[in-house]
């Protein structure tokens, strides 16, 4: 066969391309391969386009259209709150439910939205009437948290206790759908078809695409990121700012200042990738600061203000550089941060002490502080709740870096098991209905409430808020009645307001786990409504290098347990049911048919009925 001269070269060229290929190892098929486009994961979105979709986030206040009149929850006064700031204006202070914690106007001004934690509800405010219209009902212990809308039709509703998030028709005043996320949902922030979602313990972002409520993600921020209850997006760059605070629980030798870190973390919105070379450590970008809870953003002078609220200022930090232009003090527990339509204005909300903070941008100076309660939470309460989320108290804290809320937000456990503590690792107890359940402390050291003195010294490192500057053992003369102040913050923590279940209950299966939890003699240590005879036992569980076997320990309540995982003092089952697995007294499996530990976990998980 005769080959044109052209041919031949092609013919020699394939024949050297097989060579190199089999002295490569690569067959033909791989080659191709490399040419050809990776398939990009999906699910995958565009971000919306920044001229045409504003983005909205949840917070404590809200702004009217007319860049001037705000509403705000008031969680000391169980109200909301209209008000001019400029002006130095209350317009009407108005009843709500229990706990209220976030706020909304629909795009028309036409209706204020308010959750109610602890009631479990919404609730809508006519606004030319300055009256509730309509009340929305979750359920028991679902604690809705942040509210969000971009129109007047439907609002999205967080739900901490349930794990979801609620779509609520505004037009006929239903919840439309549910949408399940993981654990504690609480900041929202919208932005066209994207809703975000924060998780209060775990530090962790979730995405929905709304046209099909759909979760695309979940992406971790750290594993010891926490507190993350707001965000700030800048729809310019396409980055989101999480105010948080890093937990370092596996800290082996914890002083004040080592264990509880303030961040600005910052998350690139394409990718949902977190950005660690523009995060912002508070600590030294500004000063020693307690709990990074709410920020406003000036993207276009890139300026960002972080509300701190255990201790009690205003973070003005500069993106360019990332340090802080200014700190403004201001009043007790500053939860909602807000900029005015052309940003010269700042509206900082202090909760526990009923105020808005206006300051200008341009001076960085106050000019007014309005109270916008009337004041009927009892002064002592008021003051018990203020020392209990302070770090600026020099009595409560060193250098601004701890407070109680640190840990126990909301009377909550924040999920951690500490590793450094003198006495071995201790899982953190949730604090409600304290006075049934003497004495405390996984030890079982405390026999009074008053006690926490002894922890404000020791982990806080404050000097205390005893007159006296000795103290007594934990077990002698009791330090209440000692100090007004001490008082006042064990009125506070007797008087934390429990959720209720969020479960729905199957009768039989709830019988069915009690009857087990009977016939297995757990009542015989977790006794009566409280769930606990206030005796130590050892169960098998104290044997580290700390603790030896043998070492016995509080029974704890077994009221909560739905929301206060890990279980046992160290923690170290990580669900209910591996309570019952575990090795010690409590391991039922060899014993016990499966679907009755079953049944015994749905019990346990609903108490108290």
């Amino acid at each position: 066969m005769n080959l044109s001269p052209q041919s031949s070269v092609l013919v020699t060229a394939l024949a050297l391309m097989l060579v190199l290929l089999s002295a490569l190892s690569i067959q033909p098929a791989a080659l191709a391969q490399q040419f050809e486009p990776t398939p990009t994961p999906l699910p995958l979105y565009a971000l919306p386009d920044a001229r045409v979709n504003r983005a909205f986030v949840s917070g404590t206040m809200a702004l009217a259209t007319d860049g001037r009149t705000v509403v705000a929850a008031n969680m000391i006064n169980n109200t909301a709150t209209i008000v001019v700031p400029v002006f130095g204006t209350v317009i009407a202070e108005i009843p709500v439910g229990r706990d209220p914690r976030s706020a909304a106007l629909t795009s028309d001004d036409a209706r204020a939205l308010i959750t109610n934690r602890l009631d479990g509800t919404l609730s809508i405010i006519d606004m030319a009437a300055r009256t509730v219209s309509a009340t929305i009902d979750f359920g028991a212990g679902k604690l809705p948290y942040g509210v969000i809308t971009n129109n007047s039709e439907i609002a999205y509703v967080s739900l901490m206790g349930s794990n979801q998030i609620a779509l609520v028709n505004l037009v006929n005043t239903r919840v439309q759908t549910l949408i399940d996320v993981p654990d504690a949902p609480a900041g929202l922030a919208l932005w066209g078809d994207f809703l975000y979602v924060t998780h209060l313990w775990s530090g962790n972002l979730t995405l929905i695409y709304l046209p099909t409520l759909t979760v695309v993600n979940t992406v971790s921020t750290g594993v010891d990121t926490a507190l993350f209850q707001a965000l700030e997006l800048d729809i310019s760059r396409g980055f989101a700012y999480l105010p948080q605070t890093r937990l370092n629980a596996q800290n082996l030798t914890p002083t004040y200042d080592t264990l509880a870190f303030p961040v600005v973390n910052v998350l690139d919105l394409r990718d949902l990738r977190v950005l660690p070379a523009d995060q912002v450590p508070l600590d030294t970008a500004d000063r020693p600061v307690n709990m990074p809870f709410a920020l406003a953003l000036d993207r276009f002078n890139r300026r960002l203000y972080v509300a701190n609220a255990g201790s009690n200022d205003v973070s003005i930090i500069d993106l360019n550089t990332g340090r802080a232009r200014a700190n403004i003090p201001v009043n007790a527990n500053p939860r909602g941060i807000m900029l005015n339509r052309d940003n010269t204005l700042l509206y900082i909300h202090s909760a526990l002490e009923g105020t808005i903070t206006t300051l200008n941008t341009t001076t960085l100076q106050i000019e007014d502080v309005l109270p916008i309660v009337n004041l009927t939470m009892p002064i002592d309460q008021l003051i018990g709740a203020q020392l209990f989320h302070s770090a600026v108290d020099p009595r409560l804290a060193s250098d601004h870096q701890m407070s109680c809320a640190t840990c126990h937000f909301d009377g909550m456990s924040d999920g951690r098991v500490w590793l450094g503590f003198p006495d071995g690792a201790r899982n953190t107890p949730v604090l409600y209905a304290l006075p049934e359940t003497v004495p405390y402390n996984w030890s079982g050291t405390w026999d009074e409430i008053a006690d926490a003195e002894l922890k404000i010294r020791d982990l806080q490192a404050g000097t205390g808020l005893l007159e006296e500057v000795s103290v007594n053992p934990p077990l002698g003369v009791p330090h209440a009645g000692t100090s007004f102040d001490l008082d006042t913050l064990a009125q506070y923590l007797a008087s934390l307001t429990p959720p209720r279940v969020p479960y729905t209950t199957d009768a039989d299966l709830f019988s069915r786990g009690r009857q087990v939890f009977d016939a297995q003699g757990c009542a015989d240590c977790h006794v009566g409504a409280a769930g606990t005879n206030l005796q130590p036992y050892d169960v098998g569980t104290g044997i580290t290098t700390v603790e030896r076997a043998g070492t016995a320990f509080d029974t704890p309540t077994l009221r909560w347990l739905w929301m206060s995982a890990p279980y046992f003092h160290d923690g170290s089952a990580a669900t209910l049911r591996q309570v019952f697995e575990l090795p010690g007294a409590h391991q039922l499996i060899f014993d016990v048919q499966p679907t009755d530990i079953d049944a015994l976990v749905y019990y346990l998980l609903r108490l108290p009925q």
